[in-house]
C-alpha cells in the first residue's frame, strides 16, 4: 500500500513539473503571437538614447558577419522587450532608488550624469574638485587657444571662448549625500583654467557659471536646468546666450522681461539613458519665450546633430560661426536673430577649413564644462 502512495504521490510530481514546463515554454513560445496582436497597441519608441540595431539584409559577401548581425537585431527587438526594459528600470529606480547605467539619482526628483564611467569627459571629479591642471596643462591649454586667436586676429576675426556650466555645478545641493560627503572643494579645474586664461591671456572668456549663479540667487523658484536631463533648459540657455551676446555688444532684454510661461516635461535624456521611458510619474519644467523664431529669420540648415544655419535680414552684419555641442541648441533661436548670418556647426562636423571658406566675422568655441580637458591638445583652426 505504501508502495502504491509512494508511486501516486511521485506521478503527481512528475505531473506538476510537467504542467510547469509545458506552462513555461507556452509561454515563451505563445509572445510572438501575443505580440503580433497586442503589437499595434504598444508603445514602441525608443527611450535607451541610442539607435537599435538593424535587421541586417543577407548576402553572400556579408555572410561571415551576418548570423552576429541578425543576433544583435533580434537582442535589440525581441517582443516586449523594451516594456520589460522599462519594468526592471522603473523598480530599480521607484523601489530602490537607484541609478542605472551613467545616470545618478539624486534629490528630489533631479537624476544627474556620471560622464566619469562612460569617458564622456568629467563630470564627478570636477563636482568634487579632486582634479585640478597641472601648470604645463594650463600652459599648453593656453597656447591653443591663442593660437586660435592668433589665426582669427590675422583673418580680421572675433575669438570667444565660451563655457556652459555643469548641472552638477548648478544644482550641486540636490547631488545625493554621498557624493556631496566627498567632494574635497568647489573650486575646480574649470575655475583654475577661466582665471589663468584672465591673468595670463588675452583671450576673452564667457563663463556662463557668472549669470547663471547671478539669477539663481535671485530666482531660486526657476530651475535653469533640466530635471531629468543633462543641459540647461530654455530659460539656461536664454541666459547663456545674453551673456556671449553682451560679450559681443549686443545687449539683449533680461530673461524676465522675454520668458512668458512654463511648461511640463515628462522625459529627458537621463530617464532615457535610465530607460525609464516618459510618464506622469516624472515632472520636468521648461519655458516658453514669446517672439521666437524672430520675424524675418531665415532657416538654412537645421541639423540638431550637425550644421544649423540662419540669415536675419538688417540685423548686425557680422558673420558668426560657433564650433559648438549639444548646449548649443537651447541658444541657436536667441543667437539667431541678431546676426546677419550665423552657423552653428557641432564638433562631429567640424571641418577648419570651414573657417577659410566661410569667412566669419566672429568665432565662437562654446563647450560644456565636462570637455575643458580637451583645451588643452584640441586646435580647432586650420
Amino acid at each position: 500500500m505504501r508502495v502504491m502512495d509512494k508511486t501516486i504521490g511521485k506521478n503527481q510530481l512528475n505531473i506538476r513539473l510537467l504542467f510547469v514546463h509545458l506552462s513555461f515554454w507556452g509561454f515563451i513560445l505563445g509572445l510572438p503571437v501575443l505580440y503580433m496582436i497586442l503589437g499595434p497597441r504598444i508603445d514602441t519608441v525608443n527611450y535607451e538614447n541610442r539607435n537599435l540595431a538593424e535587421k541586417p539584409v543577407f548576402s553572400v559577401s556579408d555572410i561571415d558577419s551576418y548570423p552576429s548581425d541578425y543576433e544583435d537585431y533580434y537582442n535589440d527587438n525581441f517582443p516586449f522587450r523594451s516594456k520589460l526594459i522599462t519594468l526592471n528600470s522603473r523598480i530599480s529606480y521607484q523601489v530602490f532608488g537607484e541609478g542605472i547605467g551613467s545616470a545618478i539619482v539624486g534629490r528630489d526628483g533631479w537624476l544627474f550624469y556620471n560622464a566619469d564611467l562612460i569617458g564622456d569627459g568629467r563630470t564627478l571629479e570636477q563636482f568634487k574638485g579632486a582634479r585640478l591642471f597641472t601648470e604645463e596643462e594650463l600652459q599648453s591649454a593656453a597656447a591653443s587657444l591663442e593660437a586660435t586667436a592668433e589665426w582669427c586676429a590675422e583673418h580680421d576675426c572675433e575669438f570667444v571662448l565660451m563655457i556652459a556650466p555643469n548641472k552638477e555645478r548648478m544644482y550641486a545641493e540636490f547631488m545625493p549625500e554621498s557624493y556631496q560627503s566627498s567632494r574635497v572643494s568647489s573650486y575646480c579645474g574649470t575655475d583654475q583654467l577661466v582665471d589663468y586664461l584672465r591673468d595670463n591671456t588675452d583671450i576673452r572668456v564667457v563663463w556662463a557659471y557668472e549669470d547663471l549663479a547671478e539669477y539663481k540667487e535671485m530666482h531660486p523658484e526657476r530651475p535653469l536646468y533640466y530635471r531629468l536631463d543633462t543641459h540647461w533648459n530654455q530659460l539656461g540657455g536664454y541666459i547663456g546666450s545674453r551673456a556671449l551676446l553682451r560679450e559681443l555688444g549686443i545687449d539683449v532684454p533680461s530673461a524676465d522681461e522675454k520668458v512668458t510661461h512654463e511648461q511640463e516635461l515628462e522625459i529627458g535624456d537621463l530617464t532615457m539613458i535610465m530607460n525609464l521611458g516618459a510618464s506622469d510619474l516624472f515632472s520636468d519644467t521648461d519655458y516658453s519665450f514669446e517672439g521666437y523664431p524672430a520675424a524675418g529669420m531665415q532657416i538654412n540648415s537645421y541639423d540638431p546633430a550637425g550644421i544649423i544655419m540662419y540669415s536675419m535680414p538688417d540685423a548686425d552684419p557680422r558673420n558668426v560661426m560657433i564650433y559648438r555641442d549639444s548646449f548649443c541648441l537651447n541658444m541657436n533661436l536667441f543667437l539667431g536673430e541678431h546676426f546677419a548670418r550665423i552657423s552653428m556647426i557641432a564638433k562631429d562636423c567640424w571641418d577648419p577649413a570651414l573657417l577659410e571658406a566661410d569667412h566669419p566675422d566672429v568665432l565662437v568655441y562654446e563647450l560644456t564644462e565636462r570637455f575643458v580637458e580637451n583645451l588643452v591638445d584640441e586646435h580647432i583652426q586650420p
